[in-house]
């Protein structure tokens, strides 16, 4: 594999270890942001629906890096019928983003997203994304938790591609196709929900990290006799196994210590013999959004 380090970037300009902030409170996700930073990560991932960006916002400032040294995401929520959310049509979604660099405190985000394909209205909302790049409010546009078939849909429509596709990724949910159809059509792929196999992910109450945890055993017990032997933590292996794969991966805590560890992930290499071993597991089952009862992948409704 080509050789990778924490000053390598992907193809749109992104760090390859971002700091993620879901599940994090306003004031937490200040203090966390503050700390990442300050530990050395320098791509901050955000988005409308954690509703805790006012917190990011005052994070970044705080940190007192330069804006040029840093890449932050954020998502737009398309809305969700099923949810009683109310679908963006173009002007709410370009009025989305004005409101959430007001709470970020930026002039421009670098990457901006719909955070999934849930809106009948998508491609109208990605016309809006497209505006919003010409007018220099993102740097760069895409999606998440879109399948081969939602990325598609925008190029039959003779919409600009998107540039980046951020999914949820660990061995237990590898999507090999997605992968390779990103790959052909030159898509960034970002890797959310990486721990996701571990028995420590989303343990608090409300947090949903119990459902569908009878499926994670075997790729718990190769996880633990893989890190043991190259002497990491197994939430070490489970991201550099993605950045292996040619994806940035996502992080997130809120424990100092585990945020400095989650970003040190350039002094080993994972053996081909057991990135095989961890391929092997893949189930194509997602797991991130099971709390919640849908799974973002197949849940497009039919255009409006």
């Amino acid at each position: 594999m080509t050789k990778i380090s924490t000053s390598t970037r992907n193809g749109i300009g992104m760090p390859l270890v971002g700091f993620g902030t879901y599940q994090l409170s306003v004031d937490q996700a200040e203090s966390c942001v503050k700390e990442a930073i300050a530990t050395g990560f320098r791509h901050i991932d955000s988005a409308e629906g954690y509703q805790n960006e006012e917190g990011t916002g005052r994070g970044l400032k705080a940190a007192g890096v330069s804006r040029d040294d840093l890449f932050v995401t954020t998502k737009l929520f398309p809305g969700y019928k099923q949810w009683g959310a109310p679908e963006k049509d173009f002007q709410q979604t370009v009025d989305t983003l004005k409101k959430q660099l007001g709470e970020l405190q930026l002039d421009y985000v670098d990457l901006y997203l719909i955070h999934a394909p849930l809106s009948e209205l998508r491609l109208e909302q990605w016309s809006a994304l497209e505006e919003l790049k010409k007018s220099g409010l993102t740097r760069h546009i895409g999606v998440s938790n879109y399948s081969e078939k939602n990325l598609q849909e925008i190029l039959d429509a003779n919409l600009a591609k998107p540039e980046a596709n951020q999914v949820e990724f660990h061995p237990i949910c590898a999507r090999a196709d997605l992968t390779g159809y990103m790959k052909k059509n030159s898509i960034a792929p970002i890797a959310y929900s990486s721990l996701a196999p571990l028995s420590t992910w989303r343990i608090e109450e409300g947090q949903g990290g119990e459902v569908l945890a009878e499926i994670k055993e075997e790729c718990q017990s190769v996880t633990q006799e893989i890190a043991a032997a190259l002497n990491v933590s197994e939430a070490k292996l489970l991201l550099r196994w993605g950045l292996q794969h040619g994806y940035a991966v996502l992080t997130k805590s809120s424990k100092p210590e585990r945020i400095r560890e989650n970003l040190d992930l350039f002094d080993f290499e994972i053996p081909d013999s057991d990135m095989a071993r961890l391929n092997q597991i893949n189930q194509n089952q997602a797991i991130a959004w099971a709390a919640s009862g849908i799974n973002p992948m197949e849940a497009a409704p039919p255009l409006n």
